[in-house]
């Protein structure tokens, strides 16, 4: 708080509102009543009002909505009847985050604006989209299964370009409730049944169809059914289509329609290739041995343990002896879910087993490696490079994940165990992100290898290149932004100019009979990657000699066809 206080309103900041807890819905009222003798004692000197979010509320905040349509849910009615002197607030007007391996998930412009128009004409004070912009989590920020690309089926997308039509009929949405809103704030929201036609007569019959009036300026006329209806409003025979909202002004002019947006263009945006392959690489792999500390146990630690969450990787390494070997030797592993597992014995690359299960806790990965090369009673270099793929504490979960091993290592069915010349060694990270290859500095710290094509489906190797933007030194990059297409690798990091742009992954995005996630109705983009194209920043870019590094840590099948496009807004 006295970082944010030169930033509250009442120092002439724009902070109005603050949130002290979120969806908290654990039976520990204990914990909700501290939160809310927080706020009103050692936060009350903000002079902010403060909310918790779509769960418990303590008496000195006000509780908000987080839905797909806070009316049509009941949510309205309901915090009227228990907080009738609270506004009505929207804190989530749900899209959700892209999953890995999913398809691309969509919300309709006309649900989202059905959904927004109703809040308003309800009486709602307060409404925020989850997201207008969906935003990139760079570097390792994504979450648990989440994509880079955080929600790209926002308003704007991750790379900051319109997402039409919703972008421009949202806008005109909010522009119209701000042109009248000194109007409908100074008055209650009041519902009006108002009769639709049945085929042979105006009856005025369920609750489906109504309207809210703020006179003199502006009405919202309302149909939640499921099928386009006629009804009588103002001496006006008005047609509505299935679950939507119109707004008329008072001489009954239309004014704005949440499922009528033919005219907005629904493709604003082309991808337009400004750097091709194939590009100048060079390679360098991971070794096996370095001069990067280690920590030495008797038994696997688990990976947070180790790193502090500084970094996704950790090595786990130990000399093994096999007691037999065949083309589908068992190996078996404790670990956790969201987790990555790349097996090596000898320098030599055996697999790589996600799991990548949309949720926390233990898992045991089972899996079998062709170990007929090797020798039975001989030793081996038995190596693990786990990856987390992002950590979640979960829905009503008080505690944090774990990743890594944590627990047994087997092979045949025998757990490694520990003795005096077998001991675990983990290494934090990786030894190109200790020497920051990535960089202009650090760059120079390893040998790289100009015949890149031998890291062609190699693990563990880093891919280094440069290039100019000479023909786009005078356009602009933010209004017409700069993506990677990662078209040609597999999984990992990418690095412009010594910024990590995030994880990258080429994994299939499948369909679902029933969309899975919060408030989609439809999947596009079947059996394609779930993400192929990558925000770089316009502040990150230079004109001439940007250096570009990439860490795939499965195997680039063709790294040759990697390019860099940019998005071009039509207007």
């Amino acid at each position: 708080m006295n970082y944010v206080s030169p930033y509250l309103a009442k120092n002439g900041g724009p902070i109005i509102l603050a949130q002290i807890e979120n969806e908290y819905v654990q039976n520990d009222m204990d914990y909700v009543n501290w939160c809310g003798s927080l706020v009103s004692n050692e936060l009350s000197s903000t002079e902010i009002p403060w909310i918790m979010c779509n769960g418990h509320s303590a008496n000195t905040t006000i509780e908000t909505c987080n839905s797909c349509n806070c009316l049509d849910d009941g949510w309205i009615d309901q915090h009227r009847k228990n907080f009738p002197d609270q506004p009505l607030m929207f804190t989530e007007n749900e899209g959700g985050g892209q999953r890995w391996g999913n398809a691309l998930g969509r919300r309709i412009a006309s649900d989202i604006a059905y959904s927004v128009a109703e809040w308003f004409a309800a009486g709602g004070a307060y409404h925020s989209y989850y997201m207008w912009y969906g935003g990139s989590n760079y570097e390792r920020s994504g979450s648990l299964r989440i994509t880079t690309m955080y929600q790209d089926d926002a308003c704007l997308h991750s790379d900051g370009t319109p997402n039409e039509p919703k972008y421009t009929q949202l806008s005109r949405l909010q522009h119209l409730i701000a042109n009248h809103a000194e109007i409908m704030l100074s008055q209650d929201a009041n519902r009006i049944m108002i009769p639709y036609w049945n085929g042979t007569s105006w009856v005025t019959a369920g609750t489906q169809q109504f309207a809210y009036s703020y006179p003199p300026s502006v009405h919202f006329i309302i149909n939640q059914h499921n099928t386009t209806i006629n009804v009588l409003f103002n001496n006006q025979n008005i047609s509505l289509s299935s679950r939507s909202v119109r707004i008329f002004d008072n001489n009954m002019i239309l004014l704005w329609d949440s499922a009528n947006y033919s005219d907005i263009n629904h493709n604003t945006t082309e991808l337009v290739p400004i750097v091709t392959s194939p590009l100048a690489w060079k390679i360098w792999s991971e070794p096996s041995v370095s001069d990067l500390p280690v920590i030495v146990s008797a038994k696997p630690l688990e990976q947070y343990i180790v790193t502090n969450d500084d970094t996704i990787y950790l090595w786990y390494r130990r000399n093994i002896t096999l007691t037999q070997v065949s083309t589908r030797t068992p190996v078996s592993v404790d670990t956790r879910h969201g987790n990555s597992l790349v097996f090596f014995l000898n320098n030599t690359y055996l697999g790589t087993i996600d799991d990548d299960y949309d949720a926390r806790g233990p898992s045991t990965i089972n899996t079998t490696f062709n170990l007929t090369n090797y020798q039975i009673n001989q030793e081996y270099l038995f190596e693990i490079l786990s990856i987390s793929l992002g950590s979640n504490t979960g829905w009503g979960v008080s505690t944090f994940d774990y990743k890594g091993i944590v627990g047994n290592v087997s092979i045949n069915g025998e757990v490694l165990s520990f003795d005096e010349t077998h001991s675990w060694v983990h290494q934090k990270g990786l030894v190109g992100e200790y020497y920051q290859i990535y960089t202009e500095q650090g760059s120079s710290k390893v040998n790289w290898d100009s015949q890149w094509t031998k890291g062609i489906n190699q693990s563990i190797t880093w891919f280094q290149t440069r290039f100019d933007l000479d023909h786009l030194a005078k356009q602009d990059t933010i209004v017409n932004p700069v993506l990677l297409d990662a078209q040609g690798l597999n999984r990992g990091h990418a690095f412009v100019n010594g910024h990590d742009i995030g994880l990258y992954w080429l994994i299939v995005g499948v369909c679902h009979p029933t969309v899975p996630c919060c408030c989609h109705q439809e999947e596009i983009n079947c059996n394609e990657p779930t993400q192929r194209y990558y925000h770089i920043p316009s502040d990150w870019l230079m004109a001439k000699n940007n250096l570009l590094t990439i860490f795939d840590d499965s195997g680039a099948p063709t790294p040759d066809t990697v390019r860099l496009v940019q998005r071009i807004v039509i207007v």
